[in-house]
């Protein structure tokens, strides 16, 4: 089984939790403005293609590496979420 993907909300959330506006999340993740844009207004197949895949993947990184962000993702035993990992 494929690792869980981001989706929509949980990547408005994660961005509104740090304050981030779509631009900034852009610059840090060296993709477009735009390419967030439509990852947070669109629920679609595409999520399955590679180049999606890898796109969804970097910015997951950049919100876990660099802004301390926990995804929870939808399971049986639990919904979506995101919060900050606490300091050391």
């Amino acid at each position: 089984m494929d690792d869980p993907l981001l989706t929509p909300s949980l990547l408005r959330a994660a961005r509104g939790l740090i304050g981030w506006s779509q631009a900034e999340l852009a610059q840090h993740a060296g993709v477009s403005r735009i390419v967030i844009a439509k990852i947070e207004t669109t629920i679609s197949s595409h999520r399955y293609d590679p180049r999606r895949r890898a796109v969804l993947e970097k910015l997951q990184r950049v919100l876990e590496d660099e802004c301390g962000i926990e995804f929870t993702f939808a399971s049986d035993q639990t919904g979506e979420g995101v919060r900050l990992r606490a300091k050391p």
